[in-house]
């Protein structure tokens, strides 16, 4: 097993980074007794993601979106195409998802196809190829943004960064609402679990609690 792969029981978890300037994190939930590989936030090349989640016989099963900006789902519509993957994103996403062609070619001077998704409501409990997850409603950064909690990890896309938070003025961006989100979010989990953000490194609970704690004393960021 590459040593690139982090293991969580019977989960392990790869990332796939996109090239510049973006540097956004793919995550692959593979879990290990069956093979089964969920594929979250795909905004690198298709072929490197689908060579990760298919090496040593990994079995893609579904796409997963934390959110729907371009820099994080270019990669669907290509894995679809490939392996007919059904992908998964909130209800409140769709308009997002739906302006996201718009936005990359305005704004990142980028063509791309939005995927076809299952939208889900509220925040339920997934489980895809045999993985079960935790949805968390995170909106803020977006209006329909989550987080996928598998128990010893939270994947936490644009809303919660390693010393930072996902931006706010992009169209559907709320301040207020990513801040009671990200103290919700952090009010939820154990000190040990770790964070695997959509861009930079990871870090746990108690790192990100300390921290926001020291924002919240200085005033907040809003």
């Amino acid at each position: 097993m590459p040593d690139s792969r982090l293991v969580f029981g019977d989960l392990a978890l790869e990332v796939v980074v996109s090239d510049p300037p973006w540097h956004q994190n793919c995550d692959l939930v593979r879990h290990l007794p069956s093979g089964a590989v969920l594929i979250v936030d795909p905004g690198a090349r298709p072929a490197d993601i689908l060579a990760a989640a298919q090496a040593d016989g990994g079995v893609p099963k579904a796409i997963l979106l934390t959110h729907g900006h371009p820099d994080h789902i270019s990669g669907a519509a290509g894995l679809q195409e490939a392996l007919k993957l059904p992908c998964h994103a909130h209800e409140k996403e769709r308009p997002v998802i739906e302006r996201a062609a718009n936005m990359a070619s305005s704004l990142m001077g980028m063509r791309l196809t939005p995927p076809q998704c299952t939208w889900f409501v509220e925040a339920p409990t997934l489980e895809a190829g045999e993985i079960p997850m935790r949805v968390i409603e995170t909106p803020g950064h977006t209006p329909g943004g989550v987080c996928y909690d598998f128990g010893g990890f939270v994947l936490t896309g644009d809303t919660l960064f390693n010393y930072g938070v996902g931006r706010t003025d992009l169209p559907g961006g709320d301040g207020r609402a990513l801040v009671e989100s990200i103290t919700r979010l952090l009010g939820m989990l154990p000190e040990e679990a770790v964070l695997f953000s959509g861009h930079g490194p990871e870090w746990t609970v108690a790192e990100a609690q300390g921290w926001w704690q020291r924002v919240a004393a200085q005033g907040g960021l809003f």
